[in-house]
């Protein structure tokens, strides 16, 4: 296997993850979830990161991971580990970490016993696969802070990666996010502070600023959706009507911004 190989072997939501850590000076990166390894190659192949360490819970992974790892000449610079989450990394052994392809429960779980303060994370990159508008207000909650986030289509699917400070979620950066709803709602007339938040934590501040031409498609699609919903419903669910109602105001609300 050709070490030049592992982009082609990689979808482009993985490559999109990895590629949000550019930049950063980071040394050693950890990778939750490691699956077939992919992540952790790419982050080395790229000097994107010095060093990974390659976790995952089940040892069949783990093994693919370690040989893939090996294939490519990597094995002075990834090691793998089996881990539950982040419960077998230390403190101090990695400045980043990558946690992506589970269900946002599940990612939440992780972060909550891993404690990323206390390991000394400085970043992180996370793609939850569910739950994203509550994963977003589970992080804002946690005190970090999303600098970063992009949009991306693949096999009929849109996901939505997203950078986060971690410990550098200083006061001014925290003010980031207030000044990011200032900013988006300036023209919005009188909308309360909880709906500009709800909008922010369903589609993603980063993603409404940079008007993430995909972003639309995805609101569009939605609309579509919860509209047909609403025509097949009768009077018998009135609470899920008003809930699909409010979440066409906020698809409105988030499509006047992107244009």
């Amino acid at each position: 296997m050709s070490k030049e190989d592992i982009q082609l072997k990689m979808s482009e939501r993985l490559i999109t993850v990895a590629d949000m850590l550019k930049g950063d000076e980071i040394l050693t990166v950890a990778d939750v979830g490691c699956d077939h390894g992919y992540v952790s190659i790419y982050l080395v192949q790229k000097k994107i990161a010095k060093s990974c360490i390659a976790m995952d819970v089940r040892r069949g992974p783990l093994s693919a991971a370690a040989s893939n790892i090996s294939d490519y000449g990597l094995d002075m610079k990834i090691t793998t580990r089996l881990s539950d989450g982040l419960k077998e990394l230390k403190k101090g052994e990695a400045l980043a970490v990558v946690i992506a392809g589970m269900g946002g429960k599940l990612m939440e779980k992780i972060i909550e016993e891993g404690n990323l303060y206390d390991l000394g994370i400085k970043v992180a990159v996370f793609q939850p696969q569910s739950d994203i508008a509550e994963f977003r207000q589970f992080i804002r909650d946690k005190g970090y802070v999303i600098t970063d986030e992009r949009v991306v289509f693949e096999d009929g699917k849109y996901y939505f990666p997203m950078k986060v400070s971690v410990s550098d979620a200083t006061d001014s950066t925290k003010s980031a996010y207030d000044k990011a709803l200032e900013t988006l709602f300036a023209d919005s007339g009188e909308i309360d502070i909880q709906t500009k938040k709800r909008i922010c934590n369903r589609y993603g501040e980063c993603n409404l600023l940079r008007k993430e031409p995909l972003l639309l498609a995805y609101l569009e699609h939605g609309r579509k959706v919860l509209e047909s919903i609403l025509e097949n419903l009768d009077e018998s669910h009135n609470e899920r009507k008003k809930d699909i109602v409010e979440e066409l105001s906020d698809i409105s609300f988030a499509q006047k911004i992107l244009r």
